[in-house]
């Protein structure tokens, strides 16, 4: 195919390009299904890019494959037609989390015309930007800690692997710079991520927008990935990030503290949160307080047999003209105390003194430092191991924030700590630190567990140590 041939569609460039490592095979005899579906989604906005007559297409894409599922050649395709071929004078912009990750699309486009420099003759790499020597059309990379990319005026944006991008700014600068051109093409592409926070609100509004064209591959499908290498990675990887990597699933955490099927897996349906107490049994209750930010929750549980049980968990959300005031704290201890008779409190001697003050005269109330770190050393073990050996059960919905129409309960929560060890060996949940996630009814949980374990029932198979898990 001539070099005017292959400059006419996108479609036709790829029936003559080749690929490195394809043994002299074009790229379109080898192209699967999944990527012939998200290229030819997105040939119409690069023609129309360049000046060519095309029908309506999209102009916005999100791409989610899993690793090694030729993310970067094929955009790398793309690019390399647009700059080549486009009459018009163009400028693009091409992000990533950091410089080297962006450099990968650099590489892989530098790669394609060196194999076909016959249609590709146009092209000057420099080092963080590829320019078309005849018509000045440019790509620039970007990197999310560059020091500024507001005031761009781009006619076509990449961002790559967004889900690894810590901070949203870059992200805030090149969406409302792809608005200021009616033209301008904006593609994401990435790997399933982690959590709930700004990443998977913008792959949610893609998957849910009509502008947006919305492709997500299930489970590695690439051909070229053997089945010893695939396995070999699903012995060496922890689960859930094998699955996130390999099987492109989003995961509510990285699998650090426990998966969410691990969390599931305490879930009794024969349990329902409960109002009033039984005689004859000794009940811990804990509340973790946050005025402000966090959520402020109560939780009471008690031995059945050598299981734990939860028999409620109240969770008050602040709003941000409205704090969690004291007196909800100071309630729900007089509801408990009264409703289920036999409760030792455990409650934050730093957040609370007053209340302490308050009512260690008149109920059971034990001092915890939430803030100390080897109190939550023994916290965070002793509640990982009751979870992983199944030794404490709650009711479905447990923790489940009113008013919010998404799962976010207790379960949710429990998947997305991290487990944190800081150098003396200490251990202590943690949580993304986004706004978005919180770890308050894990504390709650895990403080009123671990005085319930100490004080009785501790079955034979659990030791606390400084060191980790025994």
């Amino acid at each position: 195919m001539t070099r005017r041939a292959a400059s006419r569609h996108p479609s036709r460039f790829r029936e003559a390009i080749q690929v490195e490592g394809l043994e002299g095979k074009r790229f379109v005899n080898v192209m699967e299904d999944w990527q012939q579906q998200d290229l030819e989604a997105l040939d119409a906005g690069w023609l129309r890019l360049a000046g060519r007559k095309a029908s309506h297409g999209y102009l916005r894409a999100y791409l989610e494959r899993p690793r090694g599922h030729s993310k970067t050649t094929d955009m790398a395709l793309q690019l390399v037609w647009i700059l080549q071929n486009s009459d018009i004078r163009l400028e693009g912009v091409a992000a990533a989390a950091d410089r080297d990750q962006a450099g990968l699309i650099h590489t892989a486009m530098q790669k394609l015309v060196e194999q076909n420099a016959g249609l590709c003759r146009d092209l000057v790499f420099r080092q963080h930007a590829v320019i078309n020597s005849r018509t000045s059309s440019r790509l620039t990379i970007l990197s999310s800690d560059a020091q500024s990319s507001w005031g761009l005026l781009p006619d076509f944006v990449i961002c790559d692997e967004l889900s690894h991008w810590e901070k949203p700014d870059l992200w805030y600068s090149l969406i409302s710079s792809a608005a200021k051109k009616p033209n301008c093409m904006l593609v994401v592409l990435t790997n399933a991520g982690v959590g709930r926070g700004w990443q998977w609100e913008v792959r949610e509004a893609a998957q849910k927008s009509s502008r947006w064209f919305f492709s997500s591959l299930d489970g590695c499908q690439a051909k070229w990935i053997s089945q010893n290498w695939l396995e070999e990675q699903r012995e060496m990887l922890p689960g859930a990030v094998f699955d996130r990597l390999w099987n492109n699933r989003w995961q509510l955490s990285d699998g650090s503290f426990i998966s969410l099927q691990e969390a599931e897996a305490c879930r009794d349906e024969s349990l329902k949160s409960q109002e009033q107490g039984r005689r004859g049994v000794r009940y811990f209750a804990a509340i973790d307080f946050a005025e402000k930010h966090d959520f402020t929750v109560g939780v009471l549980l008690h031995w059945e047999g050598e299981q734990l049980v939860v028999d409620r968990m109240d969770v008050i959300q602040p709003r941000p003209d409205q704090p969690v005031q004291v007196a909800w704290v100071e309630e729900w201890i007089d509801k408990i105390s009264t409703a289920f008779g036999n409760v030792c409190f455990v409650v934050d001697e730093y957040q609370l003194l007053s209340t302490i003050q308050k009512f260690e005269s008149r109920v059971e109330i034990e001092r915890f430092a939430f803030g100390a770190g080897k109190g939550n050393h023994a916290l965070a073990i002793n509640l990982r191991q009751l979870i992983l050996r199944q030794g404490i059960r709650w009711y479905a919905g447990c923790g489940q924030l009113n008013d919010v129409a998404e799962r976010n309960d207790l379960e949710t929560e429990l998947a997305s700590v991290m487990l944190r060890q800081n150098a003396s060996g200490r251990c202590r949940i943690d949580h993304l630190s986004d706004g978005v996630h919180h770890d308050d009814r894990v504390f709650a949980l895990g403080a009123a567990a671990l005085k319930a374990s100490e004080t009785g029932c501790v079955a034979d198979w659990m030791e606390v140590s400084e060191g980790g898990l025994v």
